[in-house]
């Protein structure tokens, strides 16, 4: 007798979401708590999940973001959502390239044109 799935699994192709986080991490809470969700939300990986810390929000992954106020997060859930297959990409803006790290610019870094390609391709995009 071929073995059914769990009556939660999930079955189908997944959901593709994009979270787009442009405030500033040193002014406001809405950055930590989006990369929170977000991390909260890979752990079921039942989603395809891209961040993109757009502007002053790539802050978050700039030298010394753990000085900011919830610098302690960004560090915990950034690397959980690339953990469990997710995507965190920056697009600083000119003040926040001067202190985001180099690994983050070269490994990590979204051009204009290939953000507003790849947004065309998600199922969801939430804007914070």
């Amino acid at each position: 007798m071929e073995e059914q799935p769990a009556p939660t699994a999930f079955q189908g192709p997944k959901s593709r979401i994009l979270i787009v986080i442009d405030s500033d991490p040193r002014t406001s809470s809405r950055v930590g708590e989006a990369v929170r969700i977000a991390g909260g939300v890979s752990v079921w990986e039942q989603v395809e999940l891209h961040v993109v810390l757009r502007g002053p929000a790539a802050r978050a992954v700039a030298q010394g973001a753990a000085d900011l106020p919830d610098g302690k997060i960004f560090g915990q859930f950034i690397g959980m959502i690339r953990g469990k297959g997710g995507k965190v990409s920056v697009m600083p803006d000119a003040e926040a390239m001067e202190i985001v790290k180099v690994d983050e610019v070269m490994n990590h870094s979204l051009k204009e044109d290939q953000f507003m390609a790849m947004s065309a391709e998600f199922d969801s995009v939430m804007r914070l």
